[in-house]
C-alpha cells in the first residue's frame, strides 16, 4: 500500500488520525477488525511509537477504535459509535437555535485553526466554495449548497479530522435545509440576509488567508452570531396567534 506524502512533524498525530479515519470510512477496516500492530503502522507511516499512540488515544475517545488488553487495537463495532445525531424537520425556532450554538461552539475553534494550519491546497478548496457561493446569488439551492461547502472546507482546514466529520454528523442536513434557512424571510430580507454572507463570508476568508487565528475565530463567531441573535428574538417575542 502506498502512504501519502508526509507532512510536517509538528502534525503527524493529526495525519495518522486522517489516514486511519479514511480507511474506517473506506471500510477498508471494517467493525470488528482489528488494526495492524503498533510496529507495522510505525514502519508503515515512518513515525514513532509515540505518534502512533496518540493518534490510537484519539480514535478511542471519539468511540472509532477500542482496545483489549493483550489483544491489541480494533474497530468499534458499529452500535457502540458514542455520536448519533438524529435530525428532524424544525418545528419551532428553539430547536434551530440549539443547532445554530452548536455550530459556533464547533466551527468558530475549527475556524480559528483553519488560520494556523491550512495549506495552500486548503485555501484553495475554501476560496473554491466562496466563489461558488458568490456565483449563485439568483439560485437559492445552490447558494445553501455553497454556503455548507464553505463552511465544511474550512472545518477539514483546520487538519483535524474530528472538526468535518462533527459538522457532517451534526448539522449538515440543517444546513442544506432551505426552509431553515429562508423560511419567514421577505424577498427584501432574503437579499440582505445573502448580502450580509458575501460580506461576513470574505471577512473570515481574509483571516484565514492572513493567517491571523483571532481574527478568523472573531469574523466566524459575528458571522454565526447574527443567526443565533435573531433565533433568540424569534423567542423572546414569539408571534401573535
Amino acid at each position: 500500500m502506498q502512504t501519502p506524502a508526509r507532512p510536517p512533524r509538528s502534525r503527524l498525530t493529526d495525519f495518522v488520525i486522517e489516514e486511519l479515519t479514511k480507511r474506517l470510512d473506506g471500510r477498508q477496516y471494517r467493525a470488528g477488525d482489528k488494526l495492524p500492530s503498533e510496529h507495522a503502522l510505525c514502519d508503515e507511516f515512518e513515525v514513532s511509537r509515540t505518534v502512533i499512540r496518540e493518534a490510537v488515544a484519539s480514535m478511542r475517545l471519539s468511540g472509532r477504535l477500542v482496545s483489549k488488553p493483550g489483544i491489541g487495537v480494533f474497530v468499534t463495532e458499529d452500535r457502540e459509535k458514542p455520536i448519533d445525531f438524529v435530525v428532524e424537520p424544525a418545528t419551532d425556532p428553539r430547536w434551530a437555535l440549539h443547532i445554530m450554538e452548536l455550530r459556533a461552539g464547533l466551527e468558530v475553534e475549527a475556524c480559528g485553526l483553519a488560520a494556523e494550519r491550512r495549506s495552500a491546497a486548503d485555501l484553495s478548496g475554501i476560496v473554491e466554495a466562496f466563489d461558488a457561493f458568490n456565483r449563485a446569488t439568483r439560485d437559492m439551492e445552490a447558494a445553501v449548497k455553497a454556503d455548507y461547502e464553505f463552511h465544511l472546507s474550512i472545518a477539514r482546514a483546520s487538519n483535524n479530522p474530528h472538526f468535518p466529520a462533527l459538522l457532517k454528523a451534526a448539522v449538515r442536513d440543517v444546513m442544506l435545509d432551505l426552509n431553515i434557512k429562508h423560511g419567514g424571510k421577505t424577498p427584501e430580507e432574503l437579499e440582505t440576509y445573502e448580502i450580509r454572507n458575501v460580506r461576513e463570508h470574505e471577512a473570515i476568508l481574509t483571516a484565514i488567508m492572513r493567517r491571523d487565528p483571532g481574527a478568523a475565530r472573531a469574523a466566524m463567531a459575528r458571522h454565526l452570531g447574527d443567526s443565533i441573535a435573531r433565533y433568540r428574538k424569534l423567542l423572546s417575542h414569539p408571534p401573535a396567534l
